[in-house]
């Protein structure tokens, strides 16, 4: 893949203006100095190791060997990649057009990282940083956006009675959203297991089963759905307590790590909420999308090929959706082959955390 597809629009400029051409920034380890020129295009490290990926070439002269070096350990390859693109900055430069590459190294964290640089002229060393470029990427993509003020504030403007799907206080981070609300909307919390703030104790995949149909004009979750058996079944009962215009809203992880086992089922991208509620359920979807990029490395036995190309890829750690609700759904329409009463009995496998 072209590194153009891997950095953001403003960075891009890097292989005009950020490349190096070095001077007194490199270290001559041996033979005569000669002129070098190379981009660091990405980089990320942990405790196991660093992964370096960029492009370099001497200005004529071929690269024989590249080695990153970090203490004593070392990884080195012979042969650069194709380069086209380095090759079109630099068409009076033979060696441009082959100066790609990627190295990991196996090393120790917290030490300084070198990339030498072999051709028959001698050998350069240059220090390793991280790019302004990368820096700026993270940043610019680090923002959480998602639908829930708009969700609060369009609910407050109708009216009625709002309902919050697993409410419970579970974590030091839970913060009550009952006070949103008021006074305009009445506000319930609903959850699997009774505890103080809890007003309604129901499995939601029967949430139609406590609540009256048409009687209420929002419901939402805040990282609830992949908690629950058979999703779908719950958007269709959601859709069931709203009355017509009413408004849902949901916050669920996609890029996320196992947690509250046993009942922790399924991950979310916005296209899979656009389904829960789109038409099939009786919603229009508002808004939806996808939040909070994550880098995921790969674990060390995996840190070959194309592996260790997966940091440059962000997962995102959730997806949000808010949608209206548009057409009813006939109960029985939406299904899943298990008893009420079992999937009842599974969701309270959820961990209780102390609820009364």
């Amino acid at each position: 893949m072209r590194w153009k597809a891997l950095v953001p629009r403003p960075a891009r400029r890097v292989l005009r203006a950020g490349w190096h051409r070095l001077r007194g920034t490199a270290q001559v380890l041996g033979g005569a100095a000669f002129p070098l020129a190379h981009g660091i295009e990405y980089l990320w490290c942990d405790l196991h190791g660093v992964y370096v990926r960029g492009w370099v070439h001497a200005y004529g002269r071929p690269v024989t060997r590249l080695l990153l070096r970090s203490g004593g350990a070392e990884a080195a390859i012979d042969r650069l990649d194709p380069r086209p693109d380095i090759g079109a900055l630099f068409p009076d430069v033979a060696t441009a057009g082959n100066s790609g590459f990627s190295l990991y190294l196996a090393c120790e964290p917290f030490r300084p990282v070198t990339l030498e640089v072999a051709t028959a002229a001698g050998t350069v060393a240059l220090g390793v940083a991280v790019p302004e470029h990368v820096r700026t990427q993270d940043a610019e993509t680090a923002a959480l956006t998602s639908p829930i003020e708009r969700f609060v504030t369009e609910t407050k403007q109708a009216g009625g009675t709002v309902v919050e799907i697993g409410g419970r206080e579970v974590s030091p981070m839970y913060e009550s959203w009952r006070g949103r609300f008021a006074p305009e909307c009445r506000y319930l919390a609903s959850d699997i297991h009774a505890a103080a703030g809890v007003d309604v104790v129901c499995d939601a995949h029967r949430l139609s089963h406590h609540l009256p149909p048409g009687s209420v004009s929002g419901v939402f979750s805040l990282s609830v759905l992949e908690h629950l058996l058979a999703p779908w079944m719950v958007a269709a009962d959601i859709n069931r307590v709203l009355r017509p215009g009413g408004l849902t809203a949901h916050l669920a992880p996609q890029t996320w790590p196992v947690h509250e086992q046993p009942n922790d089922f399924w991950r979310f991208t916005d296209e899979a909420l656009k389904t829960l509620f789109g038409p099939a359920t009786g919603f229009e979807v508002l808004e939806a999308g996808m939040l909070m990029p994550m880098r995921m490395l790969p674990p060390p036995a995996m840190r070959f090929g194309a592996y260790r190309d997966m940091p440059l890829h962000p997962g995102m750690g959730g997806a949000f959706i808010l949608a209206r609700k548009v057409a009813e759904v006939a109960e029985g329409t939406i299904a899943w082959p298990m008893a009420a009463a079992a999937m009842e009995t599974r969701a309270r496998a959820y961990p209780a955390h102390g609820a009364g």
